[in-house]
């Protein structure tokens, strides 16, 4: 789906993005990999489509919208060359027939843009719902909590999937996944799923991704696409959340490096830097630090079930089979 030309509408809240995909623009698109929407077609979006429908539905706006597209990009434009945008606030009762009105002149204006579809996109949304999975209030709870945005009534469940984590830890240590119990707690994910088949999936490449911990055997995550196994879950993933202390959302200190910035005594003082950084934050996880507590790390098994499966998905595992799945270390020595 991201590789069909969109457009970023609007939010709802923070984290909640609505965009606008146009089907018909995929074929040109990817020839060269461009999911870009022209700057000519987004001025004809706006001078044609979506200015005339604010003022028709929302006639309260003539004053607060620009006048052109142009003018737009203009007033959104910073001296240092970025874009910084504004916001407009639609009232919630005149929501439907914008969305109405906006399609209509979209498909009127240039057959490209027929059959255009609104998307919602909520992303920083993991651990929003936290909740104790045995607890059938605090399940059903979390579920209407997650979908508060979203009129499930209107969807066919089959069609939207969700994701369904477990986290496992214990207080002051970090907790991590055994290589060898990965096809039993597959097994027990898929119970109809014949084993033969479950360890073959293990050996396709495919199908298949190890993520080794530490460069060590037994301790290592995975990632599997498991549509040819389960109607009910479509991917599985296990991994440890020790990961979180290195994870960066931009290229920082955690970076992966290149030989050539060993050649240059400027770029070699500048990895030794970052290397004392990279230190220090593993010493204060560590709980070496005085003043601070540490950091611990825990087993986190996610699947990817359809939406009329996910209240009853992965509630709990059964004790014995965490007893033989996961590793419990200390976290001074794991750090």
């Amino acid at each position: 789906m991201h590789k069909i030309p969109n457009v970023p509408l609007g939010k709802v809240q923070q984290r909640h993005v609505v965009r606008i995909f146009f089907p018909r623009l995929y074929s040109a698109a990817q020839l060269n990999d461009d999911v870009h929407v022209s700057q000519e077609d987004l001025a004809l979006i706006y001078d044609r489509c979506l200015r005339p429908t604010l003022i028709e539905v929302v006639p309260e706006f003539r004053d607060r919208l620009p006048t052109s597209y142009a003018a737009a990009f203009t007033h959104s434009k910073t001296c240092s060359g970025g874009l910084a945008f504004g916001s407009l606030d639609i009232p919630p009762d005149r929501l439907e027939r914008v969305a109405e009105i906006f399609l209509a002149k979209l498909g009127e204006q240039k057959s490209t843009f027929k059959d255009a579809y609104f998307v919602h996109e909520l992303r920083g949304t993991k651990g929003s719902t936290m909740h104790n999975g045995e607890d059938d209030v605090e399940r059903h709870f979390a579920f209407q909590d997650m979908f508060e945005h979203v009129n499930i009534d209107a969807l066919d469940p089959r069609d939207w999937l969700v994701d369904v984590a477990l986290t496992i830890g214990a207080e002051g240590h970090v907790v991590t996944w055994r290589e060898s119990c990965h096809e039993e707690l597959l097994s027990h994910l898929m119970p109809a799923a014949p084993l033969e088949k479950i360890s073959s999936l293990t050996t396709r490449k495919d199908k298949f991704h190890l993520d080794r911990t530490l460069q060590m055997k037994e301790l290592a995550g995975f990632r599997a696409t498991t549509t040819d196994l389960a109607d009910d879950v479509s991917y599985v993933q296990a991994y440890c959340t020790e990961k979180n202390a290195s994870y960066q959302l931009i290229p920082g200190v955690f970076r992966r490096r290149k030989p050539e910035e060993l050649l240059e005594k400027k770029k070699e003082r500048k990895v030794l830097a970052d290397l004392d950084s990279i230190s220090q934050i593993y010493f204060e996880c560590a709980g070496e630090e005085k003043g601070v507590d540490g950091r611990d790390g825990c087993a986190r098994l996610e699947i990817r079930v359809p939406l009329d499966k996910a209240i009853h998905a992965l509630s709990t595992l059964p004790e014995e089979l965490i007893k033989r799945a996961v590793v419990v270390i200390k976290r001074r020595v794991w750090w």
